[in-house]
């Protein structure tokens, strides 16, 4: 996956994972998780540490038979080539879905977000960061494009 905040990433994650039986590995699920069992740094330094624990985890999966679906921003090309390594390490076909929101729609999600609280805040610091860093996927990332007025269901029913 690929996007900002709010783009619908975990959304599309987990009708994909569901629907067509892969595993959900989702970043911020992990650094939850990490945390719980050992302190995880602020910053880039905390960034770096899961995003090497879940391509850990990726790898694991893949060679054991089983797709995967990351859930991340994987906001620069350099972290899209990372998984992309783990999947040629694991010599299997790996592609990036890319959630082209627009950003009236994701400040309107994270609004509205603020008062029904269906997922945690994001930092704005972050958000900003993950803004500023975004490199949209091109045509050699073999990449697939959602947008929000596509259907999911048929979207899916498309992947392999």
């Amino acid at each position: 996956m690929c996007g900002l905040a709010f783009s619908g990433k975990s959304t599309l994650s987990r009708k994909v994972s569901g629907s067509k039986g892969y595993e959900l590995l989702a970043f911020d699920k992990l650094w939850v998780e990490t945390e719980k069992e050992r302190y995880v740094p602020q910053g880039a330094e905390g960034w770096r540490l899961i995003r090497d624990l879940a391509q850990e985890k990726v790898l694991a999966t893949l060679k054991s038979g089983i797709s995967v679906v990351y859930d991340d921003n994987n906001p620069k090309k350099e972290h899209r080539e990372e998984l992309r390594e783990v999947a040629r390490k694991a010599e299997v076909e790996s592609f990036v879905i890319y959630l082209d929101t627009p950003l009236d729609i994701i400040r309107a999600r994270e609004e509205a977000n603020r008062t029904l609280q269906n997922r945690h805040d994001v930092d704005p610091v972050n958000f900003d960061k993950v803004l500023k860093d975004l490199e949209p996927p091109t045509s050699d990332e073999n990449v697939i494009v959602f947008r929000p007025e596509d259907d999911v269901e048929k979207f899916v029913g498309r992947l392999k």
